[in-house]
């Protein structure tokens, strides 16, 4: 059921459930209330749009670990999607530092494989830039949160 009318209600009386007009002041059927004459429709938000610095860093990735982005870096699969390694608040800096891989939906969806490639990316960042500046970057240390 996907009914967006402001007055639109589900109610419930002894545990059972049923449809309530605000507007109407009464119980309705769902079809009632598609050809009430009080059907207002709740505002529908814009989606929002990717800012600029976000759109720069995506189009400018790069990957220490791979030069093709056309293959699963697991599977040899076409790839689907561009895997940040660290992700959430680190997703930026997982771009900036390289620390990007081309993955299949299948192997993107895997959490061991997450896992295994959150280790190698902190391995191939330590070795190339230190534990200091890992630390410095991502805010926290090997064995935590990885």
């Amino acid at each position: 059921m996907n009914n967006k009318c402001l007055h639109f209600r589900i109610r419930s009386k002894k545990y059972n459930k049923y449809f309530y007009c605000i507007k109407n002041k009464k119980e309705i059927t769902y079809q009632n209330c598609k050809n009430c004459k009080y059907t207002e429709y709740k505002e529908v938000k814009p989606i929002k749009q990717k800012t600029y610095k976000l759109k720069k860093a995506e189009d400018n990735r790069y990957s220490v670990f791979t030069d093709n982005f056309d293959r699963c870096i697991e599977c040899g699969k076409t790839k689907q999607d561009l895997h940040e390694i660290f992700r959430g608040r680190n997703r930026l800096n997982s771009i900036k530092w390289g620390l990007v891989i081309p993955l299949c939906r299948g192997c993107h969806n895997d959490p061991e494989i997450e896992r295994k490639w959150r280790l190698k990316g902190y391995n191939k960042f330590v070795e190339l830039h230190g534990k200091e500046k890992f630390i410095e970057v991502f805010k926290y240390v090997k064995g935590v949160n990885l």
